[in-house]
């Protein structure tokens, strides 16, 4: 049990790194994607919450939403996938 805990955060790390190089990288168009879901969902909250139509939705509601910051955002979740697989590395070798 004592071994489980940081091989399960290796594995986890390792996949963070794997989606954050997706998203860095836009493989298989996973930032896009990312990007035009949130704008959907941003259109559809402005329309359910203002009763406007989505044409006079304002600029700035779409800034944070670009696939420039899904892939940003790809970087900051590969150097935490790095540091969860450095960390349960350390761990495993302070274990033997």
């Amino acid at each position: 049990m004592q071994i489980a805990i940081p091989i399960l955060f290796a594995v986890g790390g390792l996949t963070v790194v794997v989606f954050g190089i997706r998203l860095v990288f836009n493989i298989g168009g996973a930032a896009d994607t990312y990007a035009a879901k949130a704008r959907a969902r941003s259109e559809r909250i402005y329309t359910r919450l203002s009763g406007k139509d989505s044409l006079t939705m304002p600029s700035v509601g779409h800034r944070g939403l670009t696939t420039t910051n899904f892939r940003f955002r790809g970087v900051g979740f590969t150097f935490a996938g790095l540091i969860m697989l450095i960390a349960s590395t350390f761990l495993l070798v302070l274990r033997h």
